[in-house]
């Protein structure tokens, strides 16, 4: 009987190290993935890191009051809600000073707020006019937010181009064990970020938090909004 048991208990303590170390399957991950947790599988896994920048200017919204309700509806409605992220008055009033970037998808506005640290450090400020020029694609794409696309047009003094010029490391989720089948919910400096389900995310350490956060994959394979340096 007590070999059996002891066999058990190791048997047990086998199949447990294995879900660990394994890849998420699609199914099993319900969890928020802690910044411990995240830390602890790239240093157990030491993935490559890749290197990426920003290819055009966004477009950008002044951050200037310390609440949400200081910024724009349009802008406030849709803030995070691609990657399901959650944003709080603290937050915005930490990054007052920095943008909250507006970004497009091909189905509709992908907004999020750059961190005031990253954004003094990385970014540089250019015009509107070299938004329309550099970036098409993003002011096409403001047809499916109209109020913005009027802010734009109107060239509102709370909007700002700007441009990402230093090059970002970034390591895969799938080298560190995530699945891309899965769907993967992270903790992060502002709240909580999903990676969807079929699909790569990217994560970027951000030395002014001291934490990770997420950059989702684009229809191009690369993080969403970059290309590789060169």
């Amino acid at each position: 009987m007590t070999y059996s048991f002891s066999f058990g208990k190791t048997l047990a303590a086998g199949l447990l190290a294995f879900a660990v170390s394994a890849p998420l399957a699609a199914s099993a991950q319900d969890d928020v993935q802690s910044q411990a947790e995240l830390t602890a599988r790239v240093e157990k896994h030491a993935p490559a890191k890749e290197l990426y920048i920003k290819d055009r200017p966004i477009l950008g919204w002044k951050i200037t009051g310390d609440t949400l309700a200081d910024l724009p509806e349009a802008i406030r409605g849709p803030l995070g809600s691609v990657d399901s992220t959650s944003y709080d008055d603290a937050y915005i009033a930490k990054n007052v000073g920095s943008v909250v970037a507006l970004q497009m998808s091909k189905t509709g506005p992908d907004f999020y707020v750059i961190g005031k640290e990253t954004f003094t450090s990385k970014y540089e400020m250019v015009g509107l006019e070299e938004v329309a020029a550099k970036n098409t694609r993003l002011v096409k794409r403001l047809d499916m937010a109209p109020e913005v696309l009027a802010l734009f047009n109107a060239k509102d003094a709370g909007l700002t181009g700007a441009l990402k010029t230093v090059p970002v490391e970034m390591v895969r989720m799938s080298a560190i064990g995530y699945a891309p089948a899965a769907e993967v919910i992270i903790q992060s400096p502002w709240g909580t970020q999903t990676k969807p389900a079929d699909q790569d995310g990217f994560l970027v350490f951000d030395s002014g938090e001291n934490q990770y956060y997420m950059v989702n994959q684009g229809a191009d394979g690369n993080p969403s909004s970059y290309v590789p340096a060169k």
